[in-house]
């Protein structure tokens, strides 16, 4: 049986985060500036302008995109790209034809793209208006209800993005969670996720390593402060801040338990 975890107003518990690591919430200063169209954090210390996306909305769910894929479907069949007959043996995407396929991908694609694209226009609003251009953009990408799309989903779906070269304001992207646990076939340990997604080095300069593991570091700590939860602080990453075996393949989420649901 699973232990019920506490779960937490993710945007709330990481701005009072970046406070107490020393970075500037923008939206607690007292001249904030438009919220939307700037970034969320600034670590000057480490010359970073980050935001902060939650992937929230499970697709299985969601009305809009049950919408979506309800007309696309309808596409498909008025121009004879496939019967009604065979739409109907489809349970899994993955049967589709090919080009059927990946347009049903792109829908389920759709929100990390336009979070990626926002948090790009944010940052380089940020760096502009504040005079900070020589500041690195960072992404925080946090699971939270979005379960649907899974760790080995998410970092393969922005590399796509990133490796285009668009969105040239993002150095560096980090997936984490914090209201869910992931598990793997081989470790049947709960764990949280920290992982740094890096872009092309020979075309971008990365958020500095030394900050980024600072901050998880001091992350897992604020997180075992807020909600006495503790957790093992576990590290898979060599000198260069990469893993050498891909474990986001075998990383499955384990839906939360919310406490207040046990009561």
């Amino acid at each position: 049986m699973l232990t019920p975890i506490p779960i937490v107003d993710v945007e709330t518990v990481f701005a009072d985060f970046v406070e107490e690591y020393g970075g500037v919430v923008s939206d607690r200063l007292g001249d904030a500036p438009d919220k939307p169209k700037n970034a969320d954090y600034i670590f000057h210390g480490a010359k970073v302008v980050a935001e902060l996306k939650l992937l929230k909305d499970d697709p299985v769910t969601n009305k809009d995109f049950l919408k979506s894929r309800e007309k696309k479907e309808k596409e498909w069949l008025q121009t004879g790209k496939i019967t009604q007959a065979e739409l109907a043996k489809v349970t899994k995407i993955n049967q589709l034809p090919d080009n059927l396929y990946r347009d049903i991908v792109k829908l389920y694609t759709r929100p990390i793209k336009s979070h990626l694209e926002k948090a790009n226009t944010q940052i380089k609003a940020t760096k502009h208006n504040m005079n900070l251009e020589d500041y690195k953009g960072l992404v925080f990408f946090t699971s939270d209800g979005n379960y649907f799309l899974e760790p080995r989903h998410v970092r393969q779906i922005a590399a796509d993005i990133l490796n285009s070269g668009k969105y040239s304001s993002i150095n560096t992207v980090v997936h984490l969670t914090v209201n869910v646990v992931t598990t793997r076939p081989d470790d049947e340990r709960l764990s949280r996720l920290w992982v740094n997604l890096y872009r092309d080095k020979d075309y971008f300069e990365n958020v500095p390593l030394p900050f980024l593991k600072d901050l998880y570091n001091k992350w897992v700590d604020y997180y075992q402060e807020v909600t006495g939860v503790e957790l093992d602080n576990i590290s898979e990453m060599n000198e260069e801040g990469v893993t050498e075996d891909d474990v986001l393949a075998r990383t499955r989420f384990v839906k939360p338990i919310n406490v207040d649901d046990n009561d």
